[in-house]
């Protein structure tokens, strides 16, 4: 019976070490996948498009092991490199920037319940 605990401990630090690695592994092979899409010429926007889905990929898991500045960074790349032309994603980040300011100023200024005395 005492051995359990040790086998979940293991696993999930085993899992952790994987998930760091993805992580740390998966921003240099998106960003290097990007160096390609001018060299692909008439299927870069499919290239743009292989490495936009790639970043939201990682977008959710970031978000589901609630490391939001992971998160945060993938979905720069995300906008960076999707097929859409430059003024769409001028647009796209300030609407996101805009969305994240809103709701950080909601978390800062929502009330607090009085301390009771």
């Amino acid at each position: 019976m005492p051995m359990a605990p040790r086998v979940h401990t293991v696993t999930k630090t085993m899992l952790e070490t994987m998930t760091k690695l993805a992580k740390w592994a998966s921003i240099p092979v998106l960003l290097s996948a990007s160096l390609f899409t001018y060299c692909a010429a008439g299927y870069e926007p499919l290239v743009d498009l292989a490495v936009c889905l790639g970043a939201f990929f990682f977008i959710q898991k970031a978000v589901s092991l609630k490391q939001y500045f992971w998160a945060g960074g993938f979905l720069a790349i995300a906008v960076v490199f999707t097929p859409m032309p430059i003024v769409l994603k001028l647009f796209l980040l300030m609407g996101i920037t805009s969305t994240a300011t809103l709701a950080n100023l909601l978390a800062a200024f929502r009330p607090h319940p009085a301390p009771a005395n």
